[in-house]
């Protein structure tokens, strides 16, 4: 005569199949589409204002290559569930493209999902002249493991990047004047030509991801102060979206010329700087010219 297993044994067995299947489901999870997500209403696409969309849009491109972490908007551990919850909120209110961004990143949780149909949709947008679908392209791709990044996606983000760029859109002209400014992104280094383009970007508005420009004034790094107060002023626009001691750090730097070198100048430059606070319009005048 069988005897059933003791309740305990069940429980146990069923625990550890459970915990099993997830470990399973969470290892492969990035090679299938995203499945939690609403489907898009079109309608709302279709009524949603040129001028909110603009508005929308800024707000994502600025998130995305923090995605997966804190930021100055949001700071805190809460950083992926509140980002994953406002890209929908951006997407209910008709902005596709926080959508599709959706589909390949969860901020939710830091996962990567695969680029196939989001891309596919990405192509048909531009192709009907959406020059944010053309740079979002590229912004995805690039938060994609190379190892996992085909060929024809890495291509086709390129070739719609410059395409946005020629059309005026910021996010496009930021990405490719910063590969430009840095010789990255398969880009052959063109400092004059990225400086335009960057520069063109942060007059539309666009303040996010400026790295390249902050490398770029850099290597200029000298004791006039146009120089400091340029680059101290670029710093300060990059505190304001991501979180980073840029300002402090270069403070700290400068100081510790000043007492090196004994220049009450330098002293009071840095202390000028502290006190200063800067708008991203006020730089792109520094530096223009």
């Amino acid at each position: 005569m069988s005897q059933s297993l003791p309740w305990p044994a069940l429980l146990a067995g069923a625990v550890f199949f459970s915990a099993s299947a997830m470990l399973l489901y969470e290892s492969v999870r990035g090679y299938f589409p995203r499945a939690n997500l609403a489907a898009f209403d079109s309608e709302r696409a279709a009524a949603l204002s040129d001028e909110l969309r603009a508005v929308y849009e800024r707000e994502l491109f600025s998130e995305l290559s923090q995605w997966n972490r804190p930021s100055h908007r949001y700071p805190t551990k809460a950083s992926g569930r509140q980002r994953d919850k406002r890209w929908k909120q951006l997407a209910e209110q008709g902005l596709e493209l926080a959508h599709i961004a959706l589909q390949v990143l969860q901020p939710d949780g830091g996962f990567v999902y695969p680029l196939d149909e989001p891309m596919n949709r990405l192509l048909t947008l531009a192709e009907h002249g959406d020059a944010g679908a053309m740079c979002l392209m590229s912004g995805l791709a690039t938060q994609v493991k190379r190892s996992r990044l085909a060929a024809k996606h890495s291509a086709m983000a390129g070739k719609w990047l410059l395409r946005g760029a020629e059309l005026g859109h910021a996010e496009c002209q930021l990405q490719l004047g910063r590969r430009l400014l840095l010789g990255t992104g398969g880009m052959t280094k063109d400092a004059e030509r990225g400086l335009s383009l960057e520069l063109a970007a942060r007059r539309a508005g666009y303040a996010h991801d400026v790295d390249g420009l902050v490398s770029h004034f850099q290597k200029r790094w000298s004791t006039e102060i146009g120089d400091l107060t340029r680059l101290y002023c670029w710093l300060s626009i990059d505190a304001e979206s991501r979180r980073t001691d840029g300002p402090q750090h270069m403070l700290r730097l400068l100081r510790a010329d000043a007492r090196r070198i004994s220049s009450e100048r330098l002293m009071a430059v840095a202390n000028e700087l502290e006190n200063s606070r800067f708008s991203l319009q006020a730089c792109v005048d520094l530096s223009s010219g």
